[in-house]
């Protein structure tokens, strides 16, 4: 594990549910990942992968922009782990065999980025947690 992530603390970032402050998700990543020592091109992937679960948070998980979206980056040895939390319910999309839809393709998307993908449904929400290990 680099010195950069045995160092590394956490960072958390509470936003309202509006896809404008998409570019205040984007940046806390970055910061997270670059303080977790990755390169400048894991740290675009992670921001890609932070931007596409907070558009899926306040578009999916979300009846206002009063509802909170929650962040959360922290260490799980040597990967960085990122947890979004909304307050809605999950529905798993199921399509028919051959179709490409136009949309529900972000988990997919996620998959490509990161080396893990979870989602935990409760009654209080939706949990997102990917994350992405630190190479050498």
């Amino acid at each position: 594990m680099s010195a950069a992530a045995t160092r590394f603390r956490g960072a958390e970032l509470r936003l309202p549910a509006e896809l404008s402050r998409l570019p205040d998700a984007r940046s806390w990543a970055d910061e997270a990942a670059e303080a977790f020592g990755f390169d400048e091109m894991v740290r675009y992937q992670i921001k890609m992968a932070v931007s596409e679960g907070v558009a899926n948070a306040v578009e999916h998980g979300s009846t206002s922009p009063n509802d909170e979206i929650h962040l959360r980056a922290t260490s799980e040895g040597d990967s960085l782990a990122f947890y979004i939390r909304d307050s809605g319910k999950f529905i798993p999309r199921i399509s028919p065999r051959g179709e490409m839809p136009e949309r529900g393709r972000g988990l997919a998307f996620l998959g490509q980025l990161m080396d893990e993908v979870d989602i935990k449904p409760s009654a209080t929400g939706t949990e997102l947690r990917f994350c992405k290990r630190l190479e050498g």
